[in-house]
């Protein structure tokens, strides 16, 4: 298991290294752990080694966490990088700032001072959901039964109606035209696209696309929710319409006479 922190200020990286190998912290299996103070650095060892989890400082000088997370998501997966974990640290304590992170793709957002076993619990919880996800080679299912995949949803290209869902390049296309998706966006569409017509509960959106099961702010979701709506088309004119189900989560329906 290899681990990696970028962090420019000294203090705060031997912080993290205490957290996570100090003490009575007990892993797995062995971990190596390599430590960068240049966002530089660690990008040129992204491009030939992997590591299961990456803690990234947002505000380092020479090249910041986000620019790398942004690399990790984008390209990583050529580089195997397609089950690393992304942990951001920052000092700022905005919302929208994490929301923003979420939504690049960060898998979780801790706020400095950090809690050093709560940081460790953290990576642990993270390391463990994608390393399951890694040897099924498939996503985790929800717990939620409604969500049982179609018979087509192993197949690499899904098509209903105008929209086109290529699973291993991790794109959608509408009428032939590429929209721009994150890669969290696209696990949101596809799931709502899957169980066309069946009410997704939230609890089963947080396991299924964020991999976790105590759930991140509502606000998060609802953001992701608006960028869908909008960047899908999601309208009656369009033939789908995704629905808030009150108390419970959301549903896609086919709106009008089209048939799928």
């Amino acid at each position: 298991m290899k681990i990696a922190i970028l962090e420019d200020d000294i203090t705060q990286l031997q912080m993290a290294e205490q957290a996570l190998f100090g003490g009575e912290n007990f892993w797995d299996e062995p971990v190596e752990y390599r430590a960068f103070t240049s966002g530089l650095a660690l990008l040129q060892a992204l491009k030939t080694e992997y590591f299961d989890c990456l803690i990234l400082d947002r505000r380092v000088t020479d090249m910041s966490g986000d620019v790398i997370l942004q690399w990790v998501r984008q390209y990583g997966q050529k580089q195997n990088h397609a089950y690393t974990s992304i942990i951001m640290l920052t000092s700022l304590r905005s919302e929208d700032e994490m929301i923003a992170g979420l939504n690049a793709g960060a898998d979780d957002y801790v706020t400095k001072p950090f809690r050093p076993r709560e940081l460790v619990a953290r990576v642990q919880r993270l390391i463990r959901a994608n390393k399951t996800s890694h040897e099924l080679g498939v996503e985790k299912n929800a717990k939620n039964s409604m969500l049982s995949l179609e018979k087509d949803s192993l197949d690499v290209v899904i098509k209903i109606n105008d929209y086109e869902f290529n699973q291993f390049e991790q794109t959608v296309t509408c009428k032939g035209e590429v929209i721009d998706l994150t890669e969290r966006e696209f696990s949101l569409a596809l799931l709502f696209f899957r169980n066309l017509g069946k009410p997704v509960s939230r609890e089963a959106i947080f396991e299924t696309v964020w991999k976790r099961t105590n759930n991140p702010s509502s606000r998060a979701l609802d953001t992701h929710i608006y960028r869908l709506r909008h960047s899908l088309n999601l309208t009656a004119e369009n033939g789908f319409v995704l629905r808030t189900v009150y108390g419970f989560g959301y549903r896609l329906d086919v709106a009008g006479p089209r048939a799928i």
